[in-house]
């Protein structure tokens, strides 16, 4: 059965849209001729822009303070005058499964009883996986869960002469930190990127770029004070798209698990991530360019985002010799 008109569904954070680049491409691969609409928040949906296999971004803003009533009645109405013949809800909580019944679309997959094809989430896999098991549902076959994100040459232009001006050396290795996170139990210790830092200097002669978004400038700081060696921070002065082609210029991301995690996956640049109470199972970058690192203790993954933790062992178990000995042999292969 042909599906003319489809609508994808992913409204929350940065890392989870870029996790949904698979599912499109597999969209638009069993449906050439198709429109397909990608209905995103606002705040995040730079990171699809440019992306071929979508024919539409339709943004819902969540800071709208009548997001609830008056932002929630747009879209809808919105959605309804598309006359979209499939739904499929990648998010599955109610806010988005309302949207999709309210769109009108007769066929609509999701897990929810508003849904014509329910399905459930089955067992602890990578979120990749979890969509694609949405689109099998209804016939779609999705094999390949490579991430996406497209960069016009112009922004790839700009990007190398942002970093000159910042005095980054070209001939040099490039690696980029970032010690944020969206949860502060989910942040390595700043001191311990530092010494990271000191080491990429001193032993490869590395340009170290240390990333943060608008938040977090003071931590970015931190680790750049903390430093003894010279390096090059970048802190809340990047649009999405800027950072994304910054960390595509990079031989190397060292991250915590957050979104601009899955974005350097997207555009190709190997990465190390450091888990600790977020699930790596489900999100970790797949493929032999990542590598993750974590240590199992009971409590992880947390069962919900708190601050209540004490003790934070998770991530202080992660040694600074355990991640310089994972950089050392990623750089070396590469050199």
């Amino acid at each position: 059965m042909a599906f003319p008109k489809i609508l994808l569904i992913r409204l929350s954070s940065l890392g989870d849209i870029v996790l949904t680049t698979p599912a499109i491409r597999a969209v638009r691969a069993n449906f050439p001729n198709a429109h397909i609409a990608m209905l995103v928040a606002k705040q995040s949906a730079d990171v699809l822009r440019e992306n071929p296999n979508l024919d539409e971004i339709i943004t819902f803003d969540r800071l709208a303070k009548d997001k609830d009533t008056g932002e929630m009645w747009r879209i809808v109405r919105l959605l309804r005058e598309r006359k979209f013949t499939l739904a499929i809800d990648l998010q599955r909580k109610f806010r988005t499964e309302m949207l999709m019944y309210l769109s009108g679309a007769p066929e609509r997959v999701g897990k929810g009883w508003l849904c014509t094809t329910r399905v459930l989430e089955q067992g602890n896999k990578h979120v990749t996986a979890h969509y694609f098991d949405l689109l099998h549902a209804v016939g779609i076959s999705a094999e390949d869960p490579k991430l996406e994100l497209f960069l016009a040459e112009s922004e790839r232009r700009d990007t190398v002469q942002r970093l000159k001006t910042a005095g980054v050396v070209d001939t040099r290795l490039k690696v980029g930190l970032f010690p944020g996170a969206g949860w502060k139990l989910r942040e390595w210790m700043p001191e311990r990127f530092a010494a990271i830092g000191d080491r990429l200097v001193q032993h490869f002669d590395a340009n170290v770029l240390i990333f943060g978004g608008q938040k977090e400038s003071e931590l970015v700081h931190t680790v750049a004070n903390l430093m003894q060696r010279r390096v090059i921070p970048f802190a809340g002065n990047l649009q999405i798209r800027q950072l994304a082609a910054c960390i595509e210029q990079c031989d190397l991301f060292v991250t915590n698990d957050t979104g601009p995690m899955h974005i350097a996956t997207a555009v190709g640049t190997p990465t190390i991530s450091l888990f600790g109470p977020g699930n790596h199972i489900r999100f970790q970058p797949l493929g032999a360019l990542h590598e993750t690192i974590r240590h199992a203790v009971p409590c992880s993954p947390c069962k919900q985002f708190t601050d209540k933790c004490k003790d934070n062992i998770c991530m202080k178990g992660i040694g600074v010799d355990e991640v310089w000995d994972s950089i050392s042999r990623v750089l070396g292969e590469t050199a």
